[in-house]
């Protein structure tokens, strides 16, 4: 739930403070040099991808532990297969004659 609020704030500064930008009058930002909205967007931008990143590496380490897990459980099963295959009964007779070496 706060992960939705943050990144419903990231994308309304994002949406917002340009528009807001489009109606300032009270701030000269061309001589003063110093652009408070353009700021936040940026820093809001890169909260943004921070999350992004974070969550792509999250995501990728279940699927790690998943898979390595998977791979435990196969490796348990293996060696029942095995044992299963030598408790088979050999055949019993002989192969034909033309096959005999």
């Amino acid at each position: 739930m706060v992960r939705r609020l943050a990144i419903a704030a990231i994308l309304a500064i994002s949406l917002g403070a340009p528009i807001a930008e489009l109606f300032d009058t009270w701030d000269q930002k061309l001589e003063a040099g110093s652009d408070t909205e353009a700021n936040v967007v940026v820093v809001a931008l890169c909260v943004g991808v921070a999350f992004a990143i974070g969550t792509i590496v999250v995501v990728n380490r279940i699927r790690a532990a998943a898979s390595s897990s998977a791979r435990r459980v196969v490796a348990v099963l293996a060696p029942a297969r095995e044992t299963a295959s030598l408790l088979e009964p050999a055949p019993t007779v002989s192969p034909p004659i033309a096959l005999r070496v």
